[in-house]
């Protein structure tokens, strides 16, 4: 939101922070509620709150919410990830995604090497997903094949991200891949799926699950949908850019 333009967040104290972070991960609901909710929302005081309302600008909590109601209504045709999450969570996510989707951006930022991998329609997000982040600046790549000798491209690096994207989460040549970087230090395991409980959320330090229906007609032709996995890369990405800019 623009109200949030001029902040520089390296000035903010971290509590400052957790209260700019509620602010903007909540617009669509705050101009409803208090100070005191907010508070309490934020896991911060009151005084807090309006100390840092008054540090970005405005003189009251009236004229904040006054500024962000209006704000909001012009930006109800945005894409804005956050807003749109609260609305699909109850029924397609995970009521934690957003803070997963938190430190899964701050892990990519501080890494070296982003690898995307896939197989089938998995695989076309990944190459989505690779291309988005590398229009940003970030060292990204994405495979489908299980048989690239990725650990030998990899060897020498560290601080590396992969992100497996599998509707079942249990295909046996994604899971042989992956086993390849598991409990290995210099990897962060990612998966995306529609099932939490699968062998490759298992194997992950992370997963972004969400549901969703597997359907499969001839055993092998996949026809479930990837809307929500491809949601997921868009706000992945969305929350990295944010990031960035805040840094920057």
């Amino acid at each position: 939101m623009s109200f949030f333009a001029n902040v520089d967040f390296n000035k903010l104290s971290e509590t400052d922070r957790y209260i700019y972070r509620y602010l903007k991960d909540h617009s669509a609901q705050i101009q409803f509620m208090r100070v005191r909710e907010i508070a309490e929302a934020s896991h911060t005081s009151s005084a807090s709150v309006m100390r840092f309302i008054h540090k970005i600008g405005y003189n009251s909590y009236i004229e904040f919410r006054t500024n962000l109601k209006n704000e909001v209504e012009d930006a109800s045709n945005s894409s804005d990830f956050s807003d749109r999450l609260q609305v699909l969570r109850p029924e397609i996510f995970q009521a934690n995604v957003e803070m997963k989707l938190e430190i899964i951006a701050d892990l990519i930022i501080d890494s070296e090497n982003i690898m995307f991998f896939g197989m089938g329609a998995s695989g076309c997000i990944c190459e989505y997903g690779s291309r988005r982040l590398a229009s940003i600046g970030y060292n990204t790549f994405a495979l489908s094949d299980p048989t690239y000798p990725v650990a030998q491209k990899l060897k020498y690096t560290s601080n590396n991200v992969l992100i497996i994207l599998s509707v079942s989460g249990n295909t046996n040549e994604v899971i042989e891949m992956v086993n390849n970087f598991k409990n290995k230090d210099d990897f962060k395991i990612i998966t995306v799926t529609s099932d939490e409980t699968s062998i490759l959320a298992q194997m992950s330090n992370y997963v972004l699950s969400y549901q969703e229906p597997l359907i499969r007609f001839n055993k092998y032709n996949d026809m479930s949908s990837q809307i929500p996995s491809l949601f997921l890369m868009e706000a992945l990405i969305e929350k990295v850019y944010e990031r960035q800019e805040e840094i920057d």
